[in-house]
């Protein structure tokens, strides 16, 4: 046993209050990650450098471990490095070189580029009621990474037309938080309210009979049912050849937020993420790129020798 590995566990269970679960992974992953530091390069614990833990990631891939599973992993030696360099241990990080993630690039299906994003909201007729409250719907879910639950629960009280805010009420886990409207969106949710109008109290996006918004206390909102056949059956009947959900533009906010060079961190926050292994899922990098981000960064414990 590695007392070092114990007093970061201890560490873990006392300072940041980890659950005996997650203790128990991060127990697992140190153990096998010494093993395989030693018996790969002979070396003990505090001498890895970026190489090594490059080379685990090709030995977890070679065993079909999944990609999510690796980020997970990589999460829990980048905490037991910083915790290291934090106490004193080593000098240098040899985890703060490496990029977010490491993973396989995502499906397909799990996000759309930009110009096909447009295209699918070009598809839908304005002209009509419920093309147009589709048409807003989508945009937002691509505007903001809201998850379909989030949309669904958003009442006209949650939006600041006037500010061009958005406050998301009932996240994940019960949190809220704040997110800014772009220009295009904020106007078009202005343009959204003058056409329908409602109180603060109303569902912003409703459900529709005879193509029509209820009234009065017959006024519901739209299940998360609806809004996925909604916006399934409009990528089929438009000849999408990708399947397409409300998490699908999730997944495409992430991307095109992190293709413009928004920090991860940011899209964490926008996301309401707890930490950054979550939003990773977004972040395409893949190893040969990884391997050339090392040489030159400064984190780079090989510049110092």
């Amino acid at each position: 046993m590695n007392p070092l590995i114990d007093e970061y566990l201890k560490y873990l269970e006392s300072v940041c209050g980890f659950a005996k679960r997650t203790l128990d992974f991060h127990n697992r992953i140190c153990r096998w990650w010494e093993t395989f530091l030693f018996e790969e390069n002979n070396k003990p614990l505090l001498a890895a450098m970026p190489e090594d833990l490059l080379t685990w990631i090709v030995h977890r891939q070679h065993m079909d471990i999944r990609p999510v599973t690796i980020r997970k992993e990589m999460c829990v030696l980048r905490t037991f490095y910083q915790f290291c360099h934090d106490y004193g241990r080593i000098d240098i990080d040899p985890s703060a070189c490496l990029p977010e993630v490491i993973c396989d690039p995502a499906r397909e299906q799990e996000f759309l580029t930009v110009q096909e994003c447009f295209d699918y909201l070009d598809a839908f007729d304005q002209g009509a009621t419920d093309g147009y409250r589709n048409h807003t719907m989508v945009a937002l879910l691509w505007s903001t990474g809201l998850r379909s639950s989030e949309l669904c629960a958003l009442k006209w009280a949650d939006i600041s037309l006037s500010e061009g805010t958005l406050l998301v009420r009932k996240g994940k886990g019960g949190k809220q938080r704040l997110l800014y409207l772009n220009d295009r969106i904020w106007a078009q949710m202005r343009q959204y309210f003058e056409k329908y109008k409602g109180t603060s109290d109303d569902h912003v996006f409703q459900s529709l009979t005879n193509n029509r918004f209820t009234k009065g206390s017959k006024r519901r909102g739209l299940s998360q049912s609806s809004l996925v056949n909604i916006i399934r059956d409009h990528g089929k009947n438009n000849g999408f050849s990708k399947p397409v959900s409300p998490k699908t533009f999730r997944h495409s906010f992430a991307t095109h937020m992190a293709e413009a060079g928004v920090p991860l961190e940011d899209i964490k926050e926008m996301l309401g993420h707890d930490d950054e292994t979550e939003t990773c899922i977004y972040i395409h990098v893949t190893l040969e790129a990884a391997k050339k981000l090392l040489k030159d960064h400064i984190g780079n414990p090989e510049r110092y020798f």
